[in-house]
């Protein structure tokens, strides 16, 4: 049911910040109680021995665990309350703004949002009638009933922003959020290796194993490995997908109480790890969604997050950033990614990977000259584990492809020397090929099929340093054989997509180059039939 205006006058939306600050406070001091508890269960070790001593330890353990969870809820529901805080203020403030607009210009508004004529035609709307006031009362019933659609809708979207955020506030307290992976292949209560001892063999298994592993387990099984090492579930290869979300959530839980309690804790970082929590619109649709993040490790400056929707998406891209990527720093990494979803009409998912930590630098063109290799010697084992992992997710027909950007471009290249799996290889502006890679016999993708494009723009500072003899990331792709160059062509505006502005500009502003980069990544047959033909830059 809709809100009145009435209601929708009196509505606070800042009373949910309020309870925000509340779930906090709540939160940091339920960690500080269980941290108290767990020092003074471990303490008793020194004067009070046995097995009753034993058990009473196991039990305060089991409760911690029990408030550790309690406090990580608190958390995603201070998330919660303040994304609805802000989806309810938008639509309350748009329906208020509407209803006294139309009362400013003499209309009556019932409670309903029903809108009705309150006064005679203006003197200046009969003369714009012509001096005829039929007309100008006719054009005022128009008007009333124009505004009589458009403010019941937006009372309805307000009502609707207010049951959305019922519905997050709920789950975020509850237990119904539960990852929705398929049901178990053998009889439930058939596995029974511990939770510890099952995570414990992750690394030292192939992805397959883990797995038919996590397929054997029963949901509540699932559930339970999850509230117990969601770090390991949420940034492990081979475990599903929703499982990993449903993981990370706490593992975002837990760095914010943990940033929180530091000494000198950073406000942004805290602010960007909530957002994590929050909901955004979905690229490939009109609702809002909860964010999905695939591994989440601020430790290992970790972060990986699905956009689109991967049951619908007819093609996948898996995006690689350049220098001075950071976790807290990347949401214009996610941006990007979100536009090409948008611009595919949902056709595409797309992922940001941050693997690990990327050079950060002052001076991109001196420091990507001399850049140390070992942040692409370091990341590209993982990126080639993370794109088997992608394979195994999506159906033979979806595409798959991996863009490397900027020194993006040279972790990408060092992962094709590995084993990388992919339908398609993307070098865009790229500092290189990859690490030792001298000509295209140096590439060992998984896929013998795969094929590989490059795009840099004309004057783009990369130039300076893609291919220099005896430098750190290899060979520049633009000029080796097999590899498809690609145009960059104009920006809508215009101007020529060139220039060190263009190093971003490509993938950022409305050009030619950003609908090649699309059609390469949702497999568009007709530009990519021609891309080779076309000069760069043309």
């Amino acid at each position: 049911m809709s809100p009145t205006v009435s209601a929708a006058r009196r509505w606070r939306p800042d009373a949910l910040l309020e309870l925000a600050e509340q779930c906090d406070d709540a939160a940091r001091r339920l960690c500080d109680h269980i941290d108290d508890s767990v020092t003074a269960a471990d303490a008793s070790r020194d004067y009070w021995t046995g097995a009753a001593a034993d058990a009473a330890r196991g039990a305060a353990r089991g409760i911690a665990a029990d408030a550790a969870r309690a406090a990580h809820r608190l958390v995603n529901a201070s998330a919660a309350a303040r994304d609805g805080a802000t989806q309810i203020g938008a639509a309350r403030d748009d329906a208020v703004g509407q209803v006294d607009d139309a009362m400013e210009h003499g209309f009556l508004v019932a409670d309903d949002g029903t809108v009705t004529v309150g006064a005679d035609p203006d003197p200046l709307l009969v003369a714009l009638a012509g001096g005829r006031d039929t007309l100008a009362a006719d054009l005022l019933q128009l008007r009333a009933d124009e505004l009589s659609v458009r403010i019941p809708a937006a009372l309805d979207r307000l009502g609707a922003a207010d049951s959305d955020a019922a519905a997050d506030l709920v789950r975020a307290l509850t237990d119904t959020d539960r990852p929705v992976t398929p049901a178990p292949t053998v009889p439930a209560g058939a596995w029974p290796v511990p939770s510890g001892d099952v995570v414990d063999g992750w690394p030292a298994m192939s992805q397959d194993r883990i797995a038919a592993q996590v397929a054997a387990m029963t949901d509540d099984q699932r559930a339970r490995l999850i509230a117990e090492f969601p770090h390991q579930v949420g940034n492990t290869d081979g475990v599903p997908w929703d499982m990993r979300v449903a993981a990370n959530r706490t593992n975002i839980a837990a760095a914010i109480l943990a940033e929180s309690a530091a000494d000198a804790p950073s406000r942004r970082r805290i602010a960007f790890y909530r957002s994590l929590l929050g909901e955004v619109d979905d690229p490939s649709g009109d609702t809002r969604i909860a964010r999905q993040i695939l591994a989440f490790d601020p430790r290992r400056a970790s972060l990986v997050e699905l956009h689109g929707d991967l049951g619908t998406a007819r093609s996948v891209a898996v995006l690689v950033p350049g220098v001075n990527t950071t976790v807290e720093g990347s949401a214009a990494n996610a941006a990007t990614a979100r536009r090409f979803v948008s611009g595919s009409d949902g056709r595409l998912a797309m992922i940001t990977y941050l693997g690990g930590p990327f050079p950060q630098v002052h001076d991109p063109v001196t420091a990507i000259a001399a850049a140390d290799r070992r942040y692409a010697l370091e990341m590209a084992p993982r990126l080639v584990a993370f794109s088997e992992d992608v394979a195994r997710r999506v159906p033979d027909s979806v595409l798959v492809t991996v863009v490397g950007h900027s020194y993006g471009g040279s972790i990408v290249g060092t992962a094709e020397t590995l084993g990388l799996t992919s339908d398609r290889t993307v070098f865009l502006a790229a500092a290189g090929a990859g690490v030792g890679v001298d000509d295209a016999g140096d590439w060992h993708n998984r896929n013998p099929h795969v094929q590989r494009y490059s795009m840099t723009a004309p004057g783009d500072f990369i130039e300076l340093v893609q291919g220099i003899p005896g430098g750190p990331h290899g060979a520049d792709p633009d000029e080796m054989d097999g590899v498809i160059d690609l145009p960059t062509g104009f920006y809508d505006d215009g101007g020529l997509v060139a220039g060190w502005e263009a190093h971003s500009g490509m993938l950022n502003r409305p050009s030619g180059a950003w609908r090649t980069i699309l059609d390469v990544l949702t497999g568009d047959p007709g530009t990519l039939s021609s891309a080779s033909s076309i000069p760069a830059g043309g």
